[in-house]
């Protein structure tokens, strides 16, 4: 238990569990509360989603981890818009991943 304690303290663990959670679990709380369509796209999408992927790249160039803790959060948003939400979806997931990409190249 101490090491799944730690890796969850790790920026790695950080990451993945930040993507984890805005990505599958959020929008099923949010399809829950029976929050309208364009306030979840506009909140969770759009205003938590992006400043997760500006973190983000600030936490792998701080920490100086792989690129590929880039591909989280746009590869778990693309699963979550494949099993539940529309098609449009799946536009969000490159801007994610290009907008910590720049942040991590501005760092």
């Amino acid at each position: 238990m101490t090491k799944f304690k730690s890796w969850l303290m790790s920026a790695s663990g950080r990451i993945i569990l930040l993507s984890i959670l805005t990505t599958l679990i959020l929008p099923w709380g949010f399809t829950l509360l029976h929050v309208h369509v364009a306030l979840r796209v506009t909140l969770l999408w759009i205003l938590i989603n992006v400043t997760l992927a500006i973190y983000i790249g600030r936490t792998i160039a701080k920490y100086h981890l792989g690129w590929w803790h880039s591909l989280w959060l746009p590869l778990l948003f693309a699963l979550m818009v494949w099993v539940r939400f529309a098609d449009y979806g799946y536009w969000f997931a490159p801007i994610y991943w290009v907008l910590t990409m720049l942040t991590l190249t501005r760092e």
